[in-house]
C-alpha cells in the first residue's frame, strides 16, 4: 500500500483553505479530498504505547478514539503490558483495557478525562470491493501519516458472518491499530499488528465489530481472567490457576481521618509458577494463597495478615479456624489471637463490578507493641474484621477492620476499609 507522508500540520493547513465546503461534503455523503479527510479524522488517531511493570516500552502503534473516553486498537499491541498510554505531541493519557476481544484482535480502552468527537462507522452494506481506503496512523509511534489503498475483498465465514477485510497491499510496518477510513471519513476498520510478510498482514478488523466489544469483551474476561473454582464437597476453595494479573489496585479508606488513597500491586516478571508483585513485596501462589508479604502498603490488610492470607482453601459455610501469629510490618509488632468463621456465599459490588464472594468474620484480640525493636508498651484490644473473598479471582475483594486498645502513649486505634477497584 503506497503512503503519502503527510504530517498532521500540513494536512490541517490544507483543509483550512475551505472548511465550509469540507463539512458540507461530509454531511451530504460526498467524497472528501484526501487532505480534508485527513484533517477531519486525524484528531481521533493517537499513538498507543504499552509498557511493562518497570516502565519499559513493549510496543507502540496506533489507536482510534471513537468517542469521549474511549479508543480501540489491536490487542497484539497490548500483550503483556502492565500499563498503557495514549500519546500525541506533548500530550499523554493513561488508558485502561476494559474490553479485550483477543480472538478478533480488537481491544477497547477507557481513558479518563479524554475528549474525542464521536466517529461514524461504515455500515456493512456500504463495503464494496475496489472502494478506496485511507489509512491514518503512526508507524512505530512516529508522526501521523496518510496512506491511500483499496479494499480487495470482504471475507465471510461459512455462516455468512464478516470475518475480515482484505487490503490490496500490505500496510507499512508498524501501523498496527491504525484507522481505515472511507472517502466520507467514516471508520471502515483497523489495521492488525501482524508481522510484515505474514499471511494475515494484509487483513484488517471490520469497524462494525466495535459494537460487539462490550459483550464479547466481558465474556473473554469471564473465561480468561475469572477461572471457575475447584469444587471441594460442593464448597468454594482456592481458584484453579487463574490468569496472572499484571496489576491489582485497591482503594484504602482510613475512616478515622476520612482519607482515601490508592494501593497498587504491580506484577514482577515471571520466574516460576509463583506470582510476585512490587519487586517481591508480595508473593502468592496461583489461586491466591499468600507466600510472603514484606511491605505494609495496604495498612492493616498487610500488617496483620494471617499466614497464607485472609482466606483458606476450605471455605464451605460454617467452616472455622483459629490463628495465633505475630507480625512486625510497619514498624509495630503485632500479636494476633483470632478466630475465623465462614458466614455465607454472597455477591458484592466493588469498583463498579459485581463479584461472587465468600464472607468471613474474624473475631478475637490483638496485642500491639509501641516499639517493635525494644518490645515495650504492649497494649491489648478486641479485634473485628470482615473479609469478602472471591474464589474465582483468588483474592480479597473487600476488607473491613476495627480495633482499638491500650492507653497513654501505647494506645492504638484502627478503622479501615480496603476495596478492589481494578484488576487486569
Amino acid at each position: 500500500m503506497r503512503h503519502l507522508l503527510l504530517p498532521f500540520t500540513l494536512a490541517l493547513a490544507a483543509a483550512l483553505t475551505a472548511p465550509a465546503a469540507s463539512a458540507q461534503e461530509a454531511r451530504s455523503g460526498a467524497a472528501l479530498a484526501p487532505d480534508a479527510l485527513f484533517a477531519r479524522v486525524s484528531p481521533n488517531v493517537w499513538v498507543v504505547q504499552a509498557n511493562d511493570a518497570q516502565g519499559k516500552v513493549l510496543a507502540t502503534g496506533s489507536a482510534v478514539a471513537i468517542g469521549a473516553g474511549t479508543a480501540v486498537t489491536s490487542c497484539q499491541l497490548l500483550a503483556k503490558a502492565a500499563s498503557v498510554a495514549l500519546k500525541r505531541d506533548n500530550v499523554s493519557y493513561g488508558a485502561t483495557l476494559v474490553y479485550p476481544d483477543v480472538a478478533r484482535d480488537l481491544c477497547q480502552l477507557q481513558i479518563a478525562n479524554f475528549s474525542a468527537a464521536p466517529i461514524g462507522i461504515t455500515p456493512v452494506n456500504a463495503l464494496q470491493v475496489g472502494m478506496p481506503l485511507y489509512i491514518v496512523g503512526s508507524p512505530r509511534g512516529k508522526e501521523l501519516i496518510l496512506g491511500i489503498g483499496m479494499l480487495a475483498g470482504v471475507r465471510r465465514n461459512d455462516a455468512g458472518e464478516l470475518e475480515a477485510l482484505q487490503l490490496a497491499t500490505q500496510p507499512e510496518a508498524g501501523l498496527g491499530g491504525a484507522g481505515l477510513f472511507d472517502a466520507q471519513g467514516r471508520l471502515v476498520g483497523l489495521v492488525g499488528a501482524a508481522p510484515a510478510g505474514s499471511a494475515s498482514a494484509n487483513l484488517a478488523m471490520p469497524a462494525t465489530w466495535i459494537a460487539d466489544l462490550p459483550a464479547r469483551g466481558q465474556l473473554a474476561i469471564e473465561r480468561l481472567v475469572i477461572q471457575p473454582a475447584r469444587a471441594s464437597s460442593g464448597a468454594a476453595g482456592w481458584a484453579s490457576a487463574p490468569a496472572r494479573p499484571s496489576l491489582v489496585e485497591y482503594q484504602l479508606h482510613d475512616r478515622l481521618t476520612n482519607v482515601y488513597r490508592k494501593v497498587v500491586y504491580r506484577a514482577d516478571p515471571a520466574t516460576d509458577d509463583r506470582i510476585s508483585f512490587n519487586s517481591g513485596g508480595w508473593v502468592e501462589k496461583p489461586g491466591g494463597e499468600v507466600v510472603s508479604v514484606t511491605s505494609a502498603i495496604a495498612g492493616e490488610f498487610d500488617a496483620a495478615m494471617p499466614p497464607g492470607g485472609w482466606a483458606r482453601e476450605n471455605l464451605k459455610e460454617e467452616a472455622a479456624w483459629k490463628s495465633r501469629y505475630s507480625s512486625t510490618l510497619g514498624g509495630t509488632r503485632i500479636n494476633m489471637d483470632v478466630s475465623a468463621t465462614v458466614m455465607e456465599d454472597t455477591t458484592l459490588t466493588a469498583g463498579g463490578q459485581e463479584y461472587k464472594v465468600v464472607r468471613i468474620e474474624y473475631r478475637g484480640f490483638t496485642q500491639r507493641f509501641a516499639n517493635a525493636g525494644a518490645v515495650v508498651g504492649n497494649q491489648y484490644g478486641p479485634y473485628r474484621a470482615e473479609v469478602w473473598f472471591s474464589p474465582e479471582l483468588g483474592r480479597v475483594v473487600r476488607f473491613e477492620v476495627k480495633t482499638r486498645g491500650g492507653a497513654g502513649g501505647g494506645a492504638f486505634q484502627v478503622s479501615e476499609v480496603l476495596e478492589l477497584v481494578n484488576l487486569r
